[in-house]
């Protein structure tokens, strides 16, 4: 492969964001369906390519390989929806309205973009991901839960907690419950299942030491 400037791919500005360009936009287009129906092993590069009607030399361009094409896309994916939840909440919620507001979020994120069941197709993509998971600055997420965790606790609706450890279970709780358990066990998921969707909110409320009216 030939090897390309380091500037030419995962562009970022000031903050550390992603620098999109319409090219980038229409890879990511292109790829999420791809993954969706095909999973990550059966998708290549040359079907990236054709379905977004581009170069492999603009690919190579904009991303290392097929790995980081699917990294930058799940980190658009997250930050682009936060963006959106984070517009959504009101001065006048509390931190527990808006950690079952970000609880929402999670749910209809993994269910409008299914191709991040990917992630835990095998430990080798697992591993990749959360070695880059400051890289790509998905931590995102994870700093507005941190904030939601923190006030909470200074408002007195949650108990005192490391937030950083707290933080670790809830997605932790998440992504296993969302992502990997329907795939292992090959049966529904809280997506398909709306008593253990509940389930895994209150758990996740009770754990923080919460108690709901």
């Amino acid at each position: 492969m030939t090897d390309h400037t380091p500037d030419s791919r995962d562009a970022r500005d000031g903050t550390g964001d992603m620098v999109l360009t319409p090219s980038h936009r229409r890879f990511f287009d292109a790829a999420e369906p791809l993954f969706e129906r095909f999973g990550y092993k059966k998708t290549t590069v040359e079907d990236v390519c054709r379905a977004a009607g581009m170069s492999k030399r603009t690919f190579y361009d904009l991303f290392k390989d097929k790995q980081d094409v699917l990294l930058q896309l799940t980190e658009f994916v997250i930050n682009d929806a936060t963006e959106s939840w984070e517009a959504s909440i009101t001065a006048d919620m509390d931190p527990l309205n808006r950690l079952n507001s970000l609880l929402d979020f999670y749910s209809r994120m993994v269910r409008d973009h299914p191709f991040m069941g990917v992630l835990v197709e095998d430990m080798d993509l697992m591993r990749l991901f959360g070695a880059r998971t400051e890289e790509i600055r998905v931590s995102r997420i994870g700093g507005t839960l941190d904030n939601i965790i923190q006030e909470g606790v200074a408002a007195g609706q949650f108990k005192l907690l490391d937030s950083t450890a707290a933080i670790w279970l809830v997605f932790g709780l998440l992504d296993t419950v969302y992502l990997l358990m329907p795939r292992v066990m090959n049966a529904p998921g809280p997506l398909e299942d709306p008593v253990l969707a509940e389930e895994t909110r209150r758990f996740i409320v009770r754990g923080l030491g919460a108690v709901e009216s």
